[in-house]
């Protein structure tokens, strides 16, 4: 879970949550609540541990990791300004809540990335 929360910090979600979603049976289902409930609690345990992860991402932007140092919209530093933007540090821990179910509930309403997913489904069935 974690891993998710931090890519969620880095990339933004993905289509991949599209299919997780579904896979949990929809927004109105019990599995997706926890989800998002669980997802808030590993959150704000990132959010305490702030300092820590933001230097770990800070030494690994040397290691050739695509998503740090090879970004094309940013540098290393500027992927990790953002990151550090994104723990919303000046929140109480519900506060933080209410912004990451945003940050959840805005990438699900977004269509560009089911339209990738589209395309990418295409191409792949293409092959």
């Amino acid at each position: 879970m974690s891993y998710c929360i931090l890519y969620l910090l880095i990339l933004s979600f993905t289509p991949l949550l599209f299919q997780m979603v579904d896979g949990m049976g929809g927004v109105d289902s019990a599995e997706y609540r926890q989800f998002c409930s669980l997802a808030c609690q590993a959150y704000n345990a990132l959010r305490k541990s702030a300092g820590l992860v933001l230097n770990l991402l800070d030494l690994m932007s040397d290691s050739g990791i695509e998503d740090l140092s090879n970004n094309p919209s940013a540098d290393a530093e500027g992927v990790i300004e953002k990151v550090e933007e994104r723990f919303r540090l000046d929140l109480t821990d519900e506060q933080a809540e209410r912004y990451f179910i945003g940050l959840i509930t805005d990438a699900l309403a977004a269509i560009a990335p089911r339209v990738m997913d589209v395309f990418h489904s295409f191409a792949v069935a293409r092959r």
